[in-house]
């Protein structure tokens, strides 16, 4: 998100309009397999908690060719939560494992297993 400056952006009335509600960033590649469609509500699961928003469908993220295998990411934006200018949304942090890096001694929020899947209607 060009917007975006951690969690700063949240509070900003300028950037909640450009960017109001919580969203899942994905390949073209990774909707067709799961039967996402762009605007459509999808759920976020880790072993850790979940998370849903509105489907972004997009050619910018591909799927990686790693050891003969296709592997997917996605992408989540960390500043909504439950206080701020934009919708409301569960903070991604609910998915994250609790390890860290040790040594820059910072836990370990941009890189993690997940599995996506699409649901009806509105989330409240």
């Amino acid at each position: 998100m060009v917007e975006h400056f951690h969690y700063w952006t949240k509070g900003v009335h300028m950037n909640a309009v450009m960017q109001p509600e919580f969203f899942v960033e994905l390949s073209e590649e990774l909707a067709k397999e799961k039967g996402i469609r762009h605007g459509g509500w999808v759920k976020v699961w880790s072993h850790r908690g979940s998370v849903k928003g509105k489907a972004v469908v997009t050619k910018r993220l591909k799927p990686l060719q790693i050891d003969g295998k296709t592997v997917h990411a996605i992408g989540m934006p960390l500043n909504f939560g439950f206080i701020g200018e934009a919708k409301k949304a569960s903070p991604i942090n609910s998915l994250t494992p609790p390890v860290g890096d040790a040594n820059a001694q910072t836990p370990e929020y941009k890189a993690f297993l997940v599995d996506i899947e699409p649901i009806a209607g509105p989330v409240a």
